[in-house]
């Protein structure tokens, strides 16, 4: 006998939106869809596992006799950002895959006698910016005169994971969810978030922005770690962000990215701006944006100038982001796991599952494998044996 469940239309239609498919993609794929949503015929209880998996949702979700509210499980500090309405499906995935992992290795670094990180919550609230950013160079070794032998934007943000995660973080830089590359994070939703944690502080950065807006957001979660703070961010480089925590590490990304006391010797009045705006940042690593609106604190160009250069900048950029494309996939799979998992779990995963200490199933799930020949492929192009 055939078990049909009673899901109901107003279920059936969130589903659909918080998909992000259409209603015609999903009568498409389902022949009964629009019987479904009509209340005419109710589907068996192996069509809503198909469901499910096809829109993303917790198969229990379908079972509910209204659609739930969907938030967040951790502090979201996009106040007054351009996305609107619930979180898509996307994002709470991601943070969710974080926060297991997060936890995992928090007990993996108690087991092997870990001592809790100093830098994590070190910060008192509204410390001074200049001596916070100094602290963070000091520690990442990303002092200016150091980002000389940083031959790339790309490099410089392999260059602070690897930096942050020497320290004893967790570091996260995906474009995708897990490794489906038809699920790409929209930057527009968010940049990147932190799970703050005294043995394993984690911070995610979405690989779907621009390199130069990546090496910001790795900054700007970073400075969360230093307060203790776990949250989606709002990483905005103008530093108009309504949450006042947000508007502080913006501006500890800021200035450890471009130093006020060094531009004021690096920037030349004698050259075009434009020019000198690509030449300093080729200097500090980071996006023209960011140089200009520094230009513009330490008074070395005026209002007046700023506001016509600051559009004109951002169209620019736009223009050129829109010629190169966008891309979610590609390259090498296994030389992506170390960015898309982070490297310092992925070691730490897979030496305890060859130890014994942790299953295989659990490991495949950790690492977002699906076959053990991939566990095994993996393992051997990180050197372990």
């Amino acid at each position: 006998m055939t078990t049909r469940v009673a899901v109901t239309p107003d279920v059936l239609m969130w589903a659909q939106r918080r998909s992000g498919r259409s209603g015609e993609e999903l009568a498409q794929h389902f022949k009964r869809w629009s019987a479904w949503v009509g209340g005419e015929k109710a589907p068996t209880v192996k069509q809503v596992q198909a469901l499910a998996s096809y829109t993303h949702l917790p198969f229990g979700f379908f079972f509910l006799p209204e659609p739930p509210v969907v938030g967040l499980p951790v502090p979201d500090f996009r106040v007054g950002r351009e996305w609107q309405g619930e979180p898509s499906q996307d994002l709470i995935n991601v943070l969710h895959a974080s926060i297991r992992r997060q936890a995992w290795y928090r007990d993996f670094a108690l087991r092997h006698g870990d001592t809790a990180l100093d830098f994590v919550g070190s910060v008192p609230d509204r410390q001074d910016v200049s001596e916070v950013a100094a602290e963070l160079r000091s520690k990442l070794a990303f002092e200016v005169q150091q980002r000389s032998v940083l031959s790339s934007w790309a490099d410089t943000r392999r260059y602070l994971l690897h930096a942050f995660e020497d320290l004893g973080g967790l570091t996260v830089a995906t474009s995708m969810v897990d490794n489906n590359t038809h699920r790409l994070l929209d930057p527009r939703e968010f940049q990147g978030f932190t799970l703050a944690d005294e043995y394993a502080p984690l911070i995610f950065v979405n690989a779907a922005n621009s390199l130069a807006a990546q090496i910001f957001t790795i900054l700007h979660e970073i400075a969360h770690v230093w307060r203790g703070e776990s949250g989606v961010g709002d990483e905005q480089v103008d530093l108009a962000s309504d949450n006042a925590t947000e508007r502080w590490c913006n501006a500890i990304a800021s200035e450890a990215l471009v130093p006020i006391s060094d531009l004021q010797d690096r920037y030349s009045r004698d050259r075009d701006l434009t020019p000198e705006l690509d030449r300093l940042a080729r200097v500090y690593r980071c996006s023209t944006l960011v140089v200009l609106i520094r230009l513009r604190e330490s008074e070395r160009i005026n209002q007046r100038i700023f506001d016509t250069a600051y559009p004109a900048e951002v169209e620019r950029l736009r223009l050129a982001s829109a010629s190169r494309g966008r891309s979610g996939g590609g390259g090498d799979f296994y030389l992506n796991q170390p960015y898309r998992i982070g490297e310092r779990v992925s070691r730490a995963v897979i030496i305890d599952t060859l130890e014994g200490k942790t299953a295989l199933r659990d490991a495949l799930r950790l690492l977002s494998f699906s076959k053990v020949s991939q566990f095994d492929t993996y393992a051997e192009r990180l050197g372990i044996e």
